[in-house]
C-alpha cells in the first residue's frame, strides 16, 4: 500500500481530496497501519539482540535499578581495575530502593575472585549495549555496517561520538576525523548497489554519503558571550570540511546540542551556507519553547538567501540537562515541561516546514527529514504532506541506530526513505551518548516503550498531543522565599545586546584614594554617634532598606557590571555574577535578620521572663578587596548594617568607583549618611588606622593571608579605654586543590579545573592552585 499518489492526493478511505479536516483521520489511518505492521515484526523498542542483555531486561522492570545502572554506565569507561568496577557497582546498586537482579545481587556480596568475574560480566554486558548503538570505531571499520544498512534499504548519517572538546589539539583531531569521513565515505559507498528510494527525492539525486557534525567538537573556546569571535573561529575550522564536502558530494548536517549553543549553531549554519555551496542540513529541536519561532526564522532566511537546505526535525535529547540547568540558574526553562507540548510543537513545526518544501530543483526552501520514533508524529507528517500534494519521497524519516528496528522495517516496506543515525567512535566518549539514548527511550513517557514494550492501545498512542500547561507544571514554577538572582543568559541575543550597550555607556566614577588619619577620625566619630539610634531601629526597618537596595541594583545591574569591567577588568560573565551576588546578599540577609534578632525565651519558670537577643555592637570597619569589588564589599557592609551596626567602608585602592556606587545605592535606599561612611584610601594608612581605632568594634576583612593575620594581631590589643574586645571576621586567600578521583569524567575535570584556575581573569581568591589526580 502507498500513502501518496503523485497526482491527485486522496483520502485512503473515501477517495476524496485531503482537506484540512481530513488530516487527523488520515493521521489515524496511516499510524494504525504502520503500528500493526511494525508490531507484527517484533518488539520494536531496541534491536532484537538488545533484549539478550539481562541488565536491560531488569532495568525496564525496576526504575530505581535503571537510574543507578545508567549512572554506573556513565562512569564505567574511567574504571581501570576489577576492584574499582566492583566497588562502584556496590556503591550504586545497593542504594535504598534499588533491587538488582539475582545474578548481580549475588556477585555484589561476593569477594575474592568473584569480584573479577562480576566485573567482567557486567563490563561485557555494557559493551554489548554500546555496540548496539555504535556502527564502528572509525569510518573504515563502520563500512560493513553501513553496507548492510544500505542493502537492507536504509540510508545512514555518520556521526562522530564525543562532544565539547576541551583542547585545541582535540579540536584539530576532530577536524581531521571529519575530513577523513568526507574523503572515505563517498569513495566506498559509491560501490554500494543502487537503491533508487535512497538516492533520490522528488527533485532528483541526493548524496549517498551523509555526515553529521557537532560544532562543540571543533573549538575548545566556544562562548555565547563572545558570539562573533566564536563564529569566526568555528567558520575557520569548518571551511576545509565544507569545501571537501562540496568537492566530494557529501551531505553535511549540523547537529543541534544544548540550548546554549542553539543560536550559535543556527548563525554558523547560515554563515557557512552563504559562503560555501555544499549539500547542507540543520537539526532543529521541537522540545524548545522557541521551536515555532526558530522554524519561521530559518524559513525566512532560506527564502531571503535563495538557498535550498534540509532540516532534521527532532524532539531533543537534552531535556533532563536543560530543565536541571535552568533550575540551577533560576532561568525560565527553555524546553516544554510536558511531553504533549513537545509533540504538539513538533507537529506545528513539521507543518510549517512541509509548506515550504521546494517543488522544483532550483527553488529556495526547506526539505524536511522527520527525526522521530513516534508513529503519531510520523503519521501526522505524512498526512500533512499528502494534503500539500507532495509525492511520497519528498519526506525523509530518520531514526537512531540500535532502536526501533521493526519500525524502520515497516517504513521501508511501505516505500519510505529511512535514514539511520549511525555514530562511530570509541566507548569512552560514547558513554554519554549511550546514557542519553537509554534514558530518552526507556522513560515512562517514551512512545517506543508505550507502543512496543508496554503494548498500549493504538487509539491512545495515536491521539493528538495536548499542548496546554498542566496545573502541576504551573505549581512547580511557583516562587520561593529566597532565590538567587539569575545571571544573564548570554546565549540570548537580546540580553547579550543590552549588556554590550550598557558596557559602552558605563562611566567609572572618579574617586580620590587619598584618605587621611583626619578622615578616619571623622568617619569613625560620625558612625559612632549614629550607632545608638540605628541599633534601636527595628530589624524590619533595616531589612526594608536592603530590599530596596537590591531592587535598585537589579534595575541598574548591567551598568554596574559595566563599571566593574572597565575598572577591574572583569570578564562579562563574572562582572554580571558579581552584581547578582551583591543582590543576593541584600535579599538573603533581609529575610533572615528578623528571626535572628528576635528575642528567644530561655526558660518557662513561674515569675521569670528570661530572654536572649542579639543587637549591634558598634562601628564596623569594612575593608574589601578588588577582585570582587561589589559582591564582597556589599556582603560585608549590609551584614553589618542589617544587624544594627554602623559601617565605615574602606574599599581597595584599585576599585573605589564601584564601591562609591554601592554606597550611593544604599544611601538612596534609606541608609543614613552617618550610619554608612565611605572612606577611600591607601590600606597601609586608612585601613591600618581603622583596625587600631578604639571605637571600632568589628572588623570585616577580605584579602591576603599576610594582611589578615596582621589585622588579627593588631585587633587583639585592647587598650584600657576601649571597653570591648574587637571582633574580627577575616576571609583570607589560600592554596585550593581539586581532587580528581578514579571514576571522574576526565573532560568534565579538565573543564572544571580550567574554569576554577583561570576563570574570573585570575582574580578569584578561591581559585584552584593545584590538582591532585588519583592513580
Amino acid at each position: 500500500m502507498r500513502f501518496f499518489q503523485r497526482s491527485q492526493p486522496s483520502h485512503p478511505l473515501t477517495g476524496a481530496r485531503v482537506g484540512e479536516r481530513d488530516v487527523e483521520s488520515l493521521t489515524q489511518f496511516i499510524g494504525a497501519d504502520l503500528l500493526d505492521l511494525a508490531r507484527g515484526k517484533g518488539r520494536g523498542l531496541f534491536s532484537s539482540r538488545f533484549w539478550s542483555d539481562k541488565l536491560m531486561e531488569w532495568s525496564m522492570r525496576d526504575a530505581g535499578f535503571k537510574t543507578q545502572l545508567f549512572r554506573f554506565v556513565d562512569v564505567m569507561p574511567a574504571l581501570r581495575t576489577a576492584e574499582q568496577i566492583h566497588g562502584h557497582l556496590t556503591e550504586y546498586l545497593t542504594q535504598p530502593g534499588v533491587t538488582p537482579p539475582p545474578f548481580l545481587k549475588l556477585g555484589l556480596s561476593a569477594g575474592g575472585l568473584l569480584k573479577g568475574t562480576l566485573a567482567k560480566t557486567v563490563t561485557s554486558q555494557i559493551e554489548a549495549m554500546a555496540e548496539r548503538f555504535v556502527a564502528g570505531t572509525d569510518a573504515t571499520s563502520a563500512l560493513p555496517t553501513l553496507r548492510e544498512l544500505w542493502e537492507g534499504g536504509v540510508a545512514f548519517s555518520v556521526d562522530l561520538l564525543g562532544e565539547a572538546c576541551v583542547s585545541d589539539a582535540e579540536a584539530v583531531e576532530y577536524q581531521r576525523r571529519y575530513l577523513e569521513l568526507i574523503e572515505v565515505l563517498p569513495r566506498e559507498v559509491a560501490a554500494f548497489g543502487d537503491r533508487a528510494v535512497l538516492q533520490t527525492d522528488h527533485l532528483g539525486a541526493i548524496p549517498r554519503a551523509n555526515v553529521s557534525i557537532k560544532i562543540s567538537s571543533l573549538s575548545a573556546r566556544i562562548s555565547a558571550a563572545d558570539f562573533e569571535g566564536t563564529l569566526v573561529s568555528l567558520t575557520e575550522a569548518l571551511t576545509p570540511i565544507l569545501r571537501a564536502a562540496a568537492a566530494n558530494g557529501v551531505f553535511v548536517n549540523f547537529d543541534m546540542e544544548q540550548h546554549a549553543l542553539k543560536d550559535l549553531t543556527v548563525a554558523l549554519f547560515k554563515r557557512c551556507c552563504e559562503a560555501i555551496e555544499f549539500p547542507a542540513g540543520l537539526a532543529m529541536q521541537a522540545y524548545l519553547k522557541s521551536g515555532d519561532a526558530d522554524a519561521a526564522d530559518l524559513i525566512a532566511w532560506a527564502k531571503r538567501s535563495g538557498r535550498q537546505v534540509s532540516v532534521r526535525l527532532i524532539k531533543g535529547a537534552y531535556w533532563d540537562y536543560e530543565t536541571t540547568h535552568a533550575g540551577q540558574m533560576n532561568w525560565p526553562s527553555p524546553v516544554w515541561e510536558e511531553k504533549g507540548q513537545t509533540d504538539a510543537c513538533f507537529e506545528r513545526m513539521s507543518e510549517a516546514f512541509i509548506a515550504q518544501v521546494p517543488r522544483t530543483k532550483g527553488e529556495a526552501g526547506v526539505k524536511l527529514a522527520i527525526g522521530s520514533h513516534n508513529l503519531r508524529s510520523i503519521a501526522h507528517a505524512l498526512a500533512v504532506a499528502r494534503r500539500a500534494g507532495l509525492p511520497e519521497n519528498a519526506l525523509e524519516f530518520q531514526m537512531l541506530r540500535g532502536m526501533a528496528d521493526e519500525l524502520k522495517a515497516a517504513m521501508v516496506e511501505r516505500g519510505h526513505r529511512v535514514r539511520e543515525y549511525a555514530p562511530v567512535g570509541q566507548m569512552l566518549p560514547g558513554m554519554a551518548y549511550l546514557v542519553r539514548r537509554l534514558l530518552e527511550n526507556t522513560s515512562n513517557e517514551s512512545w517506543l516503550r508505550a507502543g512496543f514494550s508496554d503494548g498500549v492501545d493504538a487509539a491512545k498512542l495515536l491521539a493528538a498531543p495536548r499542548g496546554e500547561v498542566s496545573q502541576s507544571a504551573k505549581m512547580d514554577s511557583a516562587p520561593v522565599v529566597f532565590r538567587n538572582e539569575p545571571w544573564r543568559d548570554f546565549a540570548d541575543a537580546t540580553q547579550r545586546g543590552e549588556f554590550a550597550a550598557a558596557i559602552d555607556q558605563a562611566v567609572v566614577p572618579v574617586v580620590a584614594t587619598d584618605g587621611t588619619l583626619v578622615d578616619v577620625e571623622r568617619c569613625v566619630t560620625e558612625a559612632h554617634a549614629a550607632f545608638p539610634a540605628w541599633r534601636d531601629r527595628t530589624p524590619d526597618d533595616r531589612a526594608a532598606i536592603l530590599v530596596r537596595a537590591a531592587g535598585i541594583m537589579r534595575s541598574r545591574r548591567d551598568a554596574l557590571a559595566g563599571v566593574m569591567i572597565r575598572e577591574a577588568g572583569k570578564p562579562w560573565q563574572e562582572a554580571d555574577a558579581d552584581v547578582c551576588e551583591a543582590i543576593d546578599f541584600c535579599e538573603y540577609y533581609a529575610r533572615h535578620v528578623v528571626p535572628l534578632l528576635s528575642p528567644q525565651k530561655l526558660s518557662h519558670l513561674a515569675g521569670e521572663n528570661n530572654e536572649v537577643w542579639h543587637e549591634g555592637r558598634g562601628v564596623t570597619a569594612v575593608i574589601s578587596p578588588w577582585n570582587f569589588p561589589q559582591a564582597i564589599l556589599c556582603g560585608m557592609t549590609v551584614a553589618a548594617l542589617v544587624t544594627g551596626n554602623t559601617a565605615v567602608v574602606k574599599p581597595a585602592e584599585q576599585t573605589p568607583g564601584i564601591a562609591r556606587l554601592l554606597c550611593e545605592i544604599l544611601w538612596e535606599a534609606g541608609a543614613p549618611r552617618g550610619v554608612l561612611q565611605f572612606l577611600p584610601g591607601v590600606g597601609e594608612i586608612v585601613g591600618a588606622a581603622l583596625v587600631r581605632h578604639p571605637r571600632v568594634a568589628n572588623i570585616a576583612f577580605t584579602g591576603s593571608k599576610a594582611v589578615g593575620l596582621q589585622i588579627i594581631r593588631e585587633a587583639a590589643v585592647t587598650p584600657e579605654a576601649q571597653g570591648f574586645v574587637k571582633r574580627v571576621i577575616c576571609e583570607m586567600g589560600g592554596k585550593n586543590a581539586i581532587i580528581v578521583d578514579a571514576s571522574a569524567d576526565v573532560d568534565e575535570a579538565v573543564l572544571g579545573v580550567r574554569q576554577s584556575a583561570f576563570g574570573y581573569a585570575g582574580q578569584k581568591c578561591s581559585a584552584c592552585s593545584r590538582v591532585i589526580v588519583l592513580e
